[in-house]
């Protein structure tokens, strides 16, 4: 198993979780989206 370090990870990639993950990756966060 690979481990993943991140600082947030958004659930769901509908159009507000992309919106959020967008946002937080210009303002410098390591993110992950999960679906």
């Amino acid at each position: 198993m690979v481990k993943i370090t991140t600082d947030i990870v958004v659930i769901g990639s509908g159009v507000g979780g992309l919106s959020c993950a967008a946002l937080l990756a210009r303002y410098g966060y390591d993110v992950v989206v999960c679906e």
